[in-house]
């Protein structure tokens, strides 16, 4: 089945038994949602996490202002909307489908099952809202206080991390325009070309068909602390 190869391949199931995908899908909900649909909004309540079997999705949050900030992007087979399934507590962001899209549902009753038959579960998925607290926190620290070439460098060692994109001979290839780079990083879209033409210049990164092609992250990292 296929849902069970991509959750295999999930960081939720690390450590878990070989059935562990089988029957973790077997108690989710299958649903598809086509380009530009909203998966969930801010203040629905939250009841499930979502696993990403194909497509993209998009997280953002709309200041009070009306200005959309883009928190991230989330690809197969990433898990998302964790934070309200462990809290219980309406949803902070929205999520919308920048593409055709096919998620599994686990809802939290289910989940609660699951965990007493698979209690490394409960632990990993902690890490995974560990691991987004602490990019949060460098989040807030980044792009408060740093200027743009930082940010930028933020959101594309930030899609590195996600593992947006694939490897290829060259580095690593992340799909994304430079709006979606601009709305990560919380700048315009001129500000946002003009560092990535620099860091291209530079021989950083390259642009290509489709996205840019991530070249040497060690410069990268340099250029997101200012050196």
């Amino acid at each position: 089945m296929i849902a069970d190869k991509v959750l295999s391949q999930s960081e939720l199931f690390i450590g878990l038994p070989p059935e562990a995908p089988r029957v973790v899908a077997a108690a989710c909900q299958a649903r598809r949602f086509p380009k530009g649909s909203v998966l969930f909004e801010k203040g629905d309540p939250g009841d499930s996490l979502y696993i990403l079997l194909s497509g993209k999705v998009r997280i953002y949050r709309e200041s009070l202002a009306g200005k959309l900030k883009t928190l991230a992007y989330f690809h197969p087979p990433q898990v998302f909307g964790e934070m309200s399934l462990v809290e219980d507590r309406p949803r902070s962001a929205t999520a919308v489908a920048e593409e055709a899209t096919e998620v599994l549902v686990l809802y939290r009753d289910y989940y609660l099952q699951l965990i007493r038959r698979y209690p490394l579960l409960a632990h990993n998925l902690a890490r995974i809202v560990a691991a987004r607290l602490r990019e949060m926190n460098d989040e807030v620290l980044f792009l408060t206080f740093e200027e743009a070439r930082s940010k930028v460098a933020f959101a594309l060692l930030k899609l590195r991390r996600h593992r947006h994109g694939a490897p290829r001979e060259q580095g690593w290839f992340v799909p994304i325009v430079h709006q979606e780079i601009a709305n990560l990083a919380g700048t315009s879209r001129e500000t946002a070309t003009r560092v990535v033409h620099e860091l291209r210049d530079r021989g950083v990164i390259e642009s290509v068909p489709g996205g840019l092609l991530l070249k040497d992250l060690e410069a990268l990292e340099t250029v997101l602390y200012g050196l």
